[in-house]
């Protein structure tokens, strides 16, 4: 039956925002998931569910829905400052449900299919991971977050928007807008305003470069340009446009950033599993899935109960409760997931057996995770040809977001392997 322990915020998403949880949240989740695996929050009054059976129920369950009623939060918070901010997130396709989310996610989900990013998106990939590397030069020591997981997915987005601006403004934009979505309630603290005055600038470029399209008789076939056709044929508004190339702002670089450094992490942390890829790359897919379901980029997500739901695990949740969905504690339930704080690449995650929620389950789940794990994989390829070994150093620190979990700084030492002019060089030193 669910419970509330009496226990103040010791439970509570309250946790996630403090560094030490975010460093390492494993030992909350396996608290969470063994004392209250179904447990009220009363200080943003939602529900916590954190095992696998029940998550997983709800994310498939069609008498839930992913609005939230961000009306409600405004008049909680008294941030007016947000309106312009939320009427956006209220036309997100991750926070529309029936038609209208099948509408939206037909359009912008098919330039993301899988096999459109193996053919259609394999060149522009492959070039952001090239470009990045390049750049790294022959460094030594470089920190991973600023050099390449954050470098190859902002490439990639930049090609699939059409941004004809800088780096370092694409990667301005991104951040702050990620900061409101990723926030509880979507309510972003510290310098607000600073915050909004930079999504301000984000949502003034994207209006502009609709605008631009719009005046073409033939817009370019890209992706943009395939969303402002669909617009002209009402298959979807201007405000939904320009709203959903918000959403794939965080989704296309944010999260993708949170997947690559924590995959590199872990690599990093242990030399063993560096050496199997290094060994046998044909294993990098499912290496990285594993790891993906140890350490997801997104923490969690949220629902609304449209009617009372039973549980898998018992009791039932009332109609129109809020309930947050803790996707990274799902994935690690010994219930699901064997031996579940270790990375083990003999798990078969098939359709007879428990699979990993990281990028959700159900109606809602996120059609870029292809372009994710392309992104990945790709540049774990390109690092594996490169380097011998990547060793941590000192230094490392995680971006303060206890939703998007993912490091401001990974600093390490690369061991670039021997080409056959140093190998050539070293047999000559030695005769």
């Amino acid at each position: 039956m669910p419970v509330t322990p009496a226990r103040n915020r010791q439970l509570g998403l309250f946790n996630l925002t403090l560094p030490a949880v975010i460093a390492d949240p494993a030992q909350f989740y396996a608290t969470l998931r063994t004392e209250a695996p179904v447990y009220f929050d009363p200080y943003l009054s939602t529900w916590l569910l954190s095992r696998h059976r029940d998550v997983q129920h709800l994310l498939a369950h069609p008498d839930t829905s992913t609005r939230m009623h961000h009306g409600d939060s405004l008049a909680r918070f008294g941030t007016a400052s947000l309106d312009e901010a939320f009427a956006m997130l209220d036309l997100h396709v991750s926070f529309v449900d029936g038609d209208d989310h099948r509408r939206l996610r037909r359009a912008l989900a098919e330039p993301l299919q899988i096999q459109r990013v193996r053919t259609d998106l394999a060149e522009p990939i492959t070039q952001a991971v090239t470009n990045t590397l390049l750049e790294m030069s022959d460094r030594e020591v470089v920190d991973v977050v600023s050099t390449i997981s954050s470098s190859v997915p902002t490439r990639v987005t930049k090609h699939l928007l059409d941004l004809d601006v800088d780096l370092e403004t694409v990667q301005r934009w991104f951040n702050a807008w990620g900061d409101v979505v990723a926030a509880p309630g979507h309510v972003p603290t510290g310098n607000r305003k600073a915050l909004l005055s930079v999504v301000a600038e984000l949502v003034a470029y994207l209006k502009a470069l609709v605008t631009r399209y719009e005046a073409q008789t033939m817009p370019p076939e890209t992706m943009v340009g395939g969303l402002v056709s669909v617009m002209r044929s009402g298959g979807m508004t201007r405000d939904e446009l320009i709203a959903n190339l918000m959403m794939l702002v965080t989704a296309g670089t944010e999260t993708t950033a949170n997947l690559i450094s924590n995959t590199i992490m872990t690599l990093a942390d242990d030399p063993g599993l560096w050496a199997l890829v290094n060994d046998r790359p044909q294993l990098i897919p499912e290496v990285v899935d594993e790891i993906a379901r140890l350490h997801p980029p997104t923490q969690f997500t949220a629902r609304r109960l449209l009617s009372s739901i039973e549980l898998p695990s018992g009791g039932p949740l009332p109609a129109g409760a809020s309930v947050v969905l803790m996707l990274a504690a799902a994935n690690r339930d010994p219930q699901a997931f064997p031996d579940p704080d270790r990375v083990r690449i003999d798990r078969r995650f098939d359709r007879s057996g428990p699979r990993p929620l990281t990028f959700g389950h159900g109606a809602h789940y996120c059609f870029g995770a292809p372009l994710a794990q392309q992104e990945t994989q790709l540049t774990i390829e390109r690092l594996i040809e490169r380097y011998t070994r990547i060793t941590p150093l000192p230094g490392r620190t995680w971006r303060q977001n206890g939703n998007l979990r993912g490091l401001r700084t990974l600093p390490v030492r690369l061991v670039a392997k021997a080409t056959k002019d140093t190998q050539t060089n070293a047999q000559e030193a030695a005769r």
